[in-house]
């Protein structure tokens, strides 16, 4: 349960009734559990606004004019697929516009694991990957 929103002023979950807080010392309350996020956009845009990550994160516009070139050349085939950008679906989306150029794309890697038999303890991790840096960034 995350205490947000419409649940922002509850003190227990309505599911299972466990406490939103089980923590009381010295007058300061702690709640039972704590999520933490580093959201993506902010870093998005740090990544855009500053000048040598801005040249960076051209990648993917350069190896996409690379491979559509190589497509033109070689009679719709790719030298080699050696970049998610080498993908039919990849190319497809970009050729139908559902793809822009402007367009800035994230791949999401989620994973997650009880840590105890028990199952009242469990973690989950995920990364973004910014597909607009190359695979060296």
């Amino acid at each position: 349960m995350a205490f947000v929103g419409p649940y922002a002023d509850l003190d227990a979950c309505p599911e299972c009734a466990k406490a939103r807080f089980d923590v009381h010392v010295r007058g300061h309350t702690y709640p039972h559990a704590v999520f933490h996020t580093i959201p993506i956009g902010p870093q998005l845009q740090a990544l855009w606004q500053h000048p040598e990550t801005a040249e960076k994160m051209c990648y993917r516009q350069y190896r996409t004019k690379q491979i559509l070139e190589d497509l033109h050349i070689n009679d719709g085939l790719v030298n080699a697929y050696d970049d998610i950008f080498c993908g039919s679906a990849y190319v497809h989306a970009f050729c139908d516009s559902v793809i822009e150029q402007d367009d800035t794309l994230l791949m999401i890697s989620i994973d997650g694991a009880q840590l105890f038999e028990s199952k009242e303890s469990d973690c989950w991790i995920y990364i973004w990957i910014i597909l607009e840096l190359s695979p060296d960034h």
